[in-house]
């Protein structure tokens, strides 16, 4: 079975996000703008251990601000729309899913950074024009993450939603 953990943010003009990714992501039409925390990974780990998991860290932090904005390239093939506020408790909660049943996926060759993902250009030339399209966005979007969103991914890259774990601990308060 194919699964990711996710924030699936909420925001006023989610419209404009996804007006991007219609036209830059071939994913847009499958999974709703999100942040990714856990990658998508193939486990025969049960259902209820993976969300009993997730519950054990997301009981640990509390609803958290978030800002995004700017756009950027990256890789030579994405853009992403940046996080600006919020970056702190996303990477406690990516280092924190990344344990215990979880640790054998994570990937310790890459440095997480927060973001939607707004396109995957195979093109250079797309890649080069959309980056200069967006460079100077100024959108700017803000809400407030309440919950941590478990996904099984279906052989048509199709997003289920298994399990919604609200934010609701004190531990990892940044804000405090």
């Amino acid at each position: 079975m194919k699964r990711a953990i996710h924030l699936f943010p909420s925001f006023h003009s989610l419209e404009k996000i996804q007006e991007i990714r219609k036209y830059y992501d071939p994913l847009s039409d499958k999974i709703p703008p999100h942040i990714t925390l856990v990658f998508p990974f193939n486990s025969c780990i049960s259902q209820n251990d993976i969300l009993d998991h997730v519950e054990s860290v997301a009981e640990c932090i509390s609803p958290f601000s978030l800002t995004l904005r700017d756009v950027t390239g990256f890789a030579g093939e994405c853009l992403f729309l940046n996080v600006k506020n919020g970056n702190d408790f996303i990477i406690q909660l990516h280092d924190e899913l990344y344990k215990g049943i979880l640790a054998p996926f994570r990937n310790h060759h890459f440095t997480y950074t927060p973001h939607i993902t707004l396109g995957r250009l195979d093109n250079k030339r797309d890649y080069i024009r959309a980056v200069e399209r967006y460079k100077d966005w100024e959108e700017v979007f803000h809400t407030v993450v309440k919950e941590v969103v478990v996904e099984e991914i279906d052989v048509d890259d199709v997003s289920n939603i298994i399990g919604r774990m609200p934010l609701n601990g004190q531990s990892f308060n940044l804000d405090n």
